[in-house]
C-alpha cells in the first residue's frame, strides 16, 4: 500500500477560511468588551480598595482628579466604543449568531454605562472634590465600590455573552 505525500496533506487543495460577514466585527468587539471588564475588575477590587488607605492624605482629592483624567482612555471611553460595536452587531452579526444574545449583550453594556453616569461619575466626582475629612473618603469609597457590583455583575454577564458569540461564530467559521 503506497500513499503520495500529496494524498495525506494537499497544500495546492487547502485554502484559507474566509471569515463570514460579521467575524471580525465580533472579534474585534468581544476583545474590547473582555479588556474593559478585566479594566473594571481590576479598578474595582484593587484600585478602589486602596484608596482608603490614601484617603488620610491631604491630596488625595488632587491625585483622585489626576488618576480620572488618567483613566478616561482605558476604561470610560473603550466602554462606549465597545458600545457602539456591539449596537452595530445587532445589524451586522456573524451567520448563526443569535440577535437576541447580541440585544442581551447591547442591553448589559447600556446598563453598565447608565450606572457608570448615574451612580459612580457623582461618587467619583466628589471624590476629587478637595475639603473631605479621611473618614468620609473612606464612606465615599465604600459607596464606589458597593455601586461597582452593580456593574461588574452585568459587565460579566456580556462577557459570557460574548465567549457564546465566539463559541458560535467560530464553530460556522471552522465548517
Amino acid at each position: 500500500m503506497s500513499s503520495s505525500p500529496t494524498s495525506m496533506l494537499s497544500l495546492r487543495r487547502w485554502t484559507p477560511p474566509r471569515f463570514g460577514r460579521g467575524v471580525i466585527l465580533l472579534c474585534l468587539v468581544a476583545a474590547l468588551t473582555f479588556f474593559v471588564t478585566g479594566s473594571g475588575m481590576l479598578e474595582g477590587h484593587a484600585v478602589y480598595p486602596s484608596w482608603r488607605t490614601l484617603a488620610a492624605f491631604e491630596s488625595f482629592a488632587a491625585y483622585h482628579a489626576e488618576y480620572g483624567q488618567a483613566l478616561l482612555p482605558w476604561l470610560p471611553i473603550p466602554l462606549v466604543i465597545s458600545t457602539i460595536g456591539t449596537g452595530w452587531l445587532v445589524f451586522r452579526r456573524p451567520a448563526g449568531v443569535s440577535r437576541g444574545l447580541v440585544i442581551a449583550a447591547l442591553s448589559g453594556q447600556l446598563i453598565v454605562v447608565i450606572v457608570t453616569a448615574v451612580l459612580a461619575l457623582p461618587l467619583q466626582a466628589e471624590l476629587a472634590t478637595p475639603g473631605h475629612s479621611p473618614d468620609e473618603i473612606v464612606a465615599l469609597v465604600d459607596r464606589l465600590i458597593a455601586v461597582n457590583y452593580l456593574r461588574e455583575i452585568p459587565g460579566l454577564a456580556v462577557a459570557a455573552a460574548f465567549v457564546g458569540m465566539l463559541v458560535v461564530a467560530i464553530r460556522g467559521w471552522a465548517r
